[in-house]
């Protein structure tokens, strides 16, 4: 199965500067992946997913991976509606925000 390798577009990375490259890879497949098919995927342990995710939903303020995947889709809306334009939001945490 041929699957998206979100490395070969550093523009998604750079739309959350906050995440290590392990916690936004985990995190993005986490879109549609169960954490164990993102360990298999990713090829790291099963334990190593769990934490990076855990990681990532502290630096987004949220206690649930609903919480986290929500921030990931307004993230990646707002950069569709903008990028497109060659402009970037100016935030990129909008749940995070007051």
């Amino acid at each position: 199965m041929k699957m998206f390798d979100p490395a070969q577009h550093p523009e998604l990375r750079n739309l959350f500067p906050e995440l290590t490259p392990v916690q936004f890879e985990t995190s993005f497949f986490s879109i549609g992946c169960s954490q164990k098919e993102i360990s298999v995927l990713c090829s790291v342990a099963y334990k190593v997913v769990k934490q990076a995710i855990a990681e990532a939903k502290s630096k987004f303020e949220t206690q649930s991976l609903t919480g986290l995947l929500t921030a990931f889709h307004i993230c990646l809306v707002l950069f569709a509606l903008y990028g497109c334009q060659g402009k970037q939001p100016k935030s990129t945490t909008p749940l995070t925000q007051g």
